[in-house]
């Protein structure tokens, strides 16, 4: 593997990370602006109920609906993504770290 290539590879990498810590950052706000909304439009309801139990069940049922689980299971994907994604900038670090004639010699 050529230096060029390498700078290119981790360059690529970098790239990758960013959009996939945007994209799980989207999808974070997503689902949280989505219970934020839910919990305000039913506020009454959730204040009215007499214990904090009750209220929470309550929460879970309002929350239990297709658009939920398919915000949820987007961020469970920008997760994933954003997981791969510095996995692979670790494993090119290792690479450089590996492959780095400086680093070999220092110790």
């Amino acid at each position: 593997m050529t230096h060029e290539t390498l700078v290119e590879e981790i360059d690529q990498a970098y790239r990758r990370l960013s959009a996939a810590t945007e994209e799980l950052l989207s999808a974070e706000r997503e689902l949280a602006e989505y219970v934020r909304r839910i919990r305000l439009e039913n506020a009454e309801a959730i204040l009215e109920a007499k214990k904090e139990r009750s209220a929470s069940l309550y929460l879970d049922g309002m929350l239990d609906t297709d658009q939920y689980r398919y915000l949820q299971g987007h961020r469970a994907r920008a997760e994933l993504d954003h997981q791969h994604a510095r996995r692979e900038v670790e494993r090119l670090h290792l690479i450089v770290r590996l492959v780095s004639p400086s680093e070999g010699r220092q110790g």
